[in-house]
């Protein structure tokens, strides 16, 4: 018999293990997420029709949805220390009894990495116990079951190290060991530091396996190179300053939950970091989930978390770090910010940044190549690039950026970023219900802020917006072709954004209401209430715009899209207003009751 329970828990493990939301799993699978939530809250079972699809998105079998096991395979990578190759369904489908034994070779994985640097396969899987690690080296047995394997439980913990090649290999763990007894902060990896097959002539390696807070971690290095440890010794990093990547930081991408540019890469670049913060957390700790922005000359700048209110003190001071700007620096001090950002990355610290690629919007600084004098990067511009590459479509221009041997998977910088974000000082952290409090306190003062900037804010955004919709002719498009498909292109992403944060701030506050009284809990509810009617309410509205009712106007070949009538933007101005006075609402008990 089917256990709804067990199957529930299994689906939403996976969900988060692909790093989906409950919404984006909803919006793929063409159901609500009302449905989502009841299958993973064992309420019921997807239909049977729709257990292929999911098992696509969730990237297992039938089976691993609907007979849940004690034994799950989360991750497997087959690697060199510079190569890896994903073959997570390939050790999946060999588990039996909740038990995995097999050899490791590239014939069973299916897979050449053409190197001499020595192979292994490292394995992340989860028990009724716990996430756990496990490595073996190729031509060796790797044995898995509910009882192996080891945590990630500590900053920093050495698991295996080996100097040599294919053709032959020792032990190195008691070297660095001995190594680590020193407090040593580099390395030098040669013949006579490590054991070395005295019949070699070819070139070896010392390849290191450690585990750290973010996971299991693979790094080979050549003979006559140098290993360094980062500042904070979780990590190494080798001595090649003509490059450095941070391998395995996440895409971004719009209209996967995560609007807010600037919360999706501070989320992106803190998970790779092993800070455990999920996007609608840092979206509530900064404010940023109340916050709603308008600009008159209809620019998509508005949409800028950081454009008129400063969201970032409080979320830096509540993940208890030092945030260190760089702002809109001249050339000639732009060398000294390179070697900031070199020194970051070395150490282990992505950089936030605005403006790297195609358009002002956040990204990260993900490494540089060429002794810095190109960044690379991850930005909400990325995915039709990689979309075209992985459809063998691209352009040769556009293929020379992506060099997934050279840059890791990540693509060149185009710009010289305006504002640079660098993560500082580790600091204590506030309580949650100081982070709650200051919170709170930015939603009031965001919706009565006075314009800054040039940019309206709170209540003044949304009369400012409602106003701006009512001018029929500023969205004419045979008049003004430019400006009207301008405006209904920022009205969208207004839209859009509002969406995300405020179903960002409905979820941070219902997570946040146990650290409150009954009293103020009810109220703190209340509000999270109305939020929730806000994000579905526009939700509704722009799937309407987008699939029922948009027009298509053909001049010149223009297709205008969205509320490109008088009709829809009647509807959206009466929307809008409703809203406004829940806004309030919320305003008001938030400064009458909960910061009494």
């Amino acid at each position: 018999m089917l256990d709804l329970e067990k199957i529930g828990h299994q689906i939403a493990l996976l969900r988060k293990e692909k790093g989906l939301t409950g919404e984006k799993l909803a919006q793929l699978l063409d159901v609500s997420p009302q449905a989502i939530s009841k299958w993973e809250n064992g309420k019921c079972l997807p239909e049977t029709a729709m257990l292929p699809e999911l098992a696509k998105y969730l990237d297992c079998s039938i089976d691993t949805l609907l007979i849940p096991k004690e034994l799950i395979i989360l991750e497997a990578i087959y690697t060199d220390g510079v190569t890896s190759i994903n073959i997570t369904k390939i050790i999946s489908n060999h588990l039996h009894d909740n038990k995995l034994n097999i050899c490791v070779n590239g014939q069973f994985i299916g897979s050449i990495i053409d190197s001499d640097r020595l192979k292994l396969v490292t394995v992340k899987y989860k028990t009724p116990l716990g996430t756990y690690f496990i490595y073996a080296l190729q031509n060796e047995l790797l044995t898995i079951d509910t009882f192996a394997g080891q945590k990630s439980d500590t900053p920093f913990k050495l698991i295996g190290a080996f100097y040599g090649n294919t053709k032959g290999y020792a032990s190195a763990t008691k070297t660095m060991e001995h190594y680590e007894y020193f407090k040593w902060d580099r390395i030098h990896v040669n013949h006579e530091n490590f054991p070395s097959n005295t019949a070699s002539e070819d070139t070896e390696y010392l390849t290191l396996i450690y585990l750290n807070k973010s996971g299991i971690h693979v790094l080979s290095s050549a003979e006559n190179d140098m290993i360094y440890y980062s500042d904070d010794r979780t990590s190494f990093y080798l001595k090649d300053n003509s490059k450095c990547v941070l391998n395995g930081i996440m895409r971004l991408e719009w209209e996967i939950g995560m609007e807010c540019t600037w919360a999706g890469s501070m989320y992106a670049a803190l998970k790779y970091m092993g800070e455990d913060y999920t996007y609608e957390k840092i979206m509530g700790m900064s404010g940023a989930c109340y916050r709603i922005c308008f600009v008159d000359i209809w620019d998509w700048s508005c949409t800028d978390a950081l454009v008129s209110f400063d969201y970032a003190t409080p979320l830096y001071k509540a993940i208890g770090y030092t945030p260190v700007w760089a702002n809109r620096l001249e050339k000639n001090d732009r060398k000294a910010e390179r070697l900031a950002i070199i020194r970051d990355l070395k150490n282990g610290k992505p950089v936030l940044a605005i403006n790297l690629r195609i358009a002002p919007e956040w990204g990260i600084i993900t490494g540089y190549i060429d002794d810095g004098s190109e960044f690379l990067c991850r930005t909400y511009f990325d995915k039709e690039i990689f979309d075209k590459w992985e459809k063998g479509d691209c352009s040769h221009s556009e293929l020379k950026k992506i060099t997934f041997e050279k840059r890791g998977g990540y693509l060149s910088n185009d710009f010289w970023p305006f504002l640079i974000a660098h993560f500082g000082d580790k600091n204590d952290k506030p309580s949650q219900l100081e982070i709650l409090k200051t919170s709170l306190k930015i939603l009031v003062e965001v919706f009565y802020s006075d314009s800054s900037r040039g940019y309206y804010q709170g209540k003044q955004a949304y009369e400012e917006w409602m106003k701006g919709l009512s001018d029929d002719m500023a969205f004419d498009i045979f008049s003004d072709k430019y400006n009207a498909l301008r405006r209904l292109s920022v009205n969208d992403s207004m839209l859009l954004n509002l969406i995300d944060g405020r179903r960002a701030a409905e979820e941070y506050l219902r997570e946040s209401s146990t650290l409150l009284s009954d009293s103020d809990r009810k109220s703190l509810i209340k509000i999270a209430d109305n939020y929730g009617v806000i994000h579905r309410t526009l939700s509704v509205f722009r799937n309407k715009v987008k699939s029922c009712c948009d027009v298509a106007i053909t001049y010149n070949t223009i297709n205008a899209t969205g509320v490109a009538t008088r009709e829809l933007r009647q509807e959206q101005i009466m929307i809008l207003g409703k809203i406004l006075r829940l806004e309030e609402e919320n305003t008001e008990l938030t400064r009458k009751t909960l910061l009494k």
